[in-house]
């Protein structure tokens, strides 16, 4: 059955539009459609070529207009691109772009250990504790904490002890133990944090052990996001 799954998907990506069935109650995310333009381009990558067939949505961003590919690049061993909504500038007939996400592929510079340079920030914990089955480190007067389950590494920070308490009671409720974000990624990053306008988040992972890394940040929840990130659909570039 998984098979057969994965080949209808595999069918559906060639298609324009082209999208699968996600249904979303809550509507936290809606179908993006890709165009063939776009497909075509990305055959000229070497390394495994994943996009997303779902982006996050909220009622009040589906008024500053439609999804739109603002952003691609393409290079043999590298891919990059952004999903925006155009907006009009009031009293101006240009249009602004509202950017949802950004999306790159690639090997990581040589200067970078890891995906995300912020958990670079955190080598010696303050402390560890045990927080919902997990064993937690806690870092800066416990406004930030790390905790690794399945391969993968968490890390949520906020302005005070109880956001970031709250933030990583959401990402757990989100991503049960005996799951991952990325249901076929070897190893991988999770990032959630405070901001003026909610919580976001960011993911990066890989499938090859750290060969290559896939990173994805933007204006998403932890929800909206691996629900993002669970529609990722690999293209057939060969």
């Amino acid at each position: 059955m998984r098979r057969i799954i994965l080949l209808f998907m595999t069918i559906l990506i060639y298609l324009a539009p082209i999208a699968y069935a996600y249904p979303d109650e809550d509507g936290e995310v809606e179908p993006f459609t890709w165009d063939k333009q776009y497909l075509k381009q990305l055959q000229h990558v070497n390394i495994p070529v994943y996009v997303p067939s779902y982006i996050a949505t909220s009622e009040s961003h589906r008024t500053l207009g439609p999804l739109t590919l603002s952003k691609l690049e393409v290079s043999k061993d590298h891919y990059l691109f952004q999903i925006s909504r155009q907006r009009a500038l009031k009293g101006n007939h240009k249009r602004s772009p509202f950017d949802v996400i950004t999306m790159s592929a690639g090997t990581l510079p040589d200067y970078r250990k890891q995906p995300f340079a912020t958990f670079e920030m955190f080598h010696k914990p303050e402390g560890t504790t045990t927080f919902n089955g997990y064993s937690v480190d806690y870092f800066t007067d416990k406004t930030s904490f790390i905790w690794k389950s399945n391969g993968w590494e968490y890390l949520v920070w906020a302005k005070n002890t109880n956001n970031a308490i709250n933030i990583m009671k959401q990402v757990m409720a989100t991503i049960p133990k005996s799951e991952k974000p990325v249901h076929d990624a070897f190893k991988g990053q999770f990032t959630a944090f405070d901001t003026f306008v909610g919580i976001q988040s960011d993911a990066a992972w890989s499938y090859d052990n750290g060969a290559t890394w896939y990173i994805m940040t933007g204006r998403t929840t932890p929800e909206q996001l691996v629900k993002v990130l669970r529609s990722m659909v690999k293209l057939d570039t060969q």
